[in-house]
């Protein structure tokens, strides 16, 4: 058995609960079609104070996706809950392959862009930590190996760091 799979394998005997299920799987679906983060990014657009902010951040979700989403397509990794017969998913069972974790990915690509940012201490720790969670999210539910979450957020720092260079000092 390996690391990804007794990782996933711990969190469902040993974390999964009925109160604390409910919660995560709200999480995650605000997660799907990255549904929470664009509705962030149309805010941030709206408000002139954060619309640079904002197009920064949109650059950087529609790069990282688009980078995850071929590479989704490309390693073509099964999902774990078809090589683990124990793993029960808590959702319904997505179509689409597994590596790397888009849920992952949009998440991240928003949050390290706003963390990077001037913008007030308490939102940018506020959407870090809610993409910390949506990552998690998507262990508790049982739809993505821990090694496609931590690819995930690597990816989007990749991603959002070269949007940084290129566009972040404009932001000044």
């Amino acid at each position: 058995m390996t690391l990804d799979q007794m990782i996933l394998l711990f969190i469902q005997d040993s974390i999964r609960c009925d109160w604390l299920t409910d919660i995560i799987r709200a999480i995650t679906l605000m997660g799907n079609n990255g549904l929470i983060w664009l509705v962030l990014l149309l805010l941030l657009l709206i408000y002139p104070k954060t619309r640079k902010l904002g197009m920064v951040a949109g650059l950087s979700f529609l790069l990282c996706v688009g980078v995850a989403e071929v590479i989704k397509n490309l390693v073509m990794r099964p999902r774990p809950f078809l090589d683990i017969a124990e793993l029960v998913p808590l959702v319904k069972p997505p179509q689409s392959y597994s590596f790397p974790s888009v849920h992952t990915v949009s998440s991240f690509s928003v949050a390290w862009i706003l963390l990077w940012s001037r913008e007030r201490k308490a939102i940018r720790y506020a959407v870090f930590a809610f993409a910390l969670l949506m990552a998690f999210s998507r262990l508790y539910v049982g739809v993505h190996y821990p090694s496609d979450v931590l690819t995930g957020m690597l990816l989007a720092f990749l991603g959002s760091y070269i949007v940084w260079r290129w566009q972040g000092h404009k932001l000044s």
